[in-house]
């Protein structure tokens, strides 16, 4: 009897252990973290006014001469040449553009083009003069004659049939 007891506590204990573990433990559920927030919106870009073409073009011509200022006369013919028939620019802007370009060939010894500029200046005012400062001048005032009796000369030749 005493075996019959024994087995039977067993039985029981046993029993009772397997119902306490009826299921299996959970695993715990790994932790979803909540995604990040959206970044805000960029802010709103400030108005824009529109840009004047003319002051553009007028900022360009200042910057321009202040190159030729320096010295650097290859870059200023380089940003002079698109302002010289610039429809944006009134005629005594184109022109001096063409007056400075012909100045920065004369300075880096190139006179051909040097009065080649100032006949383009000539075509686009007959009227165009250098102050008497720039008239005096031993390269481009010479050039500038050249080019002043070349363009009369041109002149004379169209009104005479």
């Amino acid at each position: 009897m005493r075996t019959r007891y024994w087995s039977a506590l067993i039985i029981a204990c046993a029993g009772l252990l397997l119902t306490a573990c009826e299921t299996a433990p959970k695993a715990p559920e790994p932790k979803v973290e909540a995604p990040p927030p959206p970044p805000p919106p960029p802010p709103a870009p400030e108005p824009v006014a529109p840009v004047d073409p003319r002051a553009q073009k007028e900022a360009m011509l200042t910057e321009a001469l202040n190159v030729y200022a320096e010295g650097q006369f290859d870059e200023a013919i380089a940003k002079l040449t698109p302002l010289a028939d610039a429809s944006e620019l009134p005629l005594t802007s184109q022109i001096k553009a063409r007056k400075f370009m012909a100045f920065s060939h004369c300075a880096a010894g190139r006179p051909r083009p040097c009065r080649q500029q100032f006949e383009l200046a000539l075509e686009q005012d007959p009227t165009f003069q250098l102050t008497e400062a720039e008239k005096g001048h031993p390269v481009w005032g010479r050039e500038f004659i050249n080019a002043r009796n070349a363009a009369r000369s041109k002149r004379n030749t169209r009104k005479t049939p």
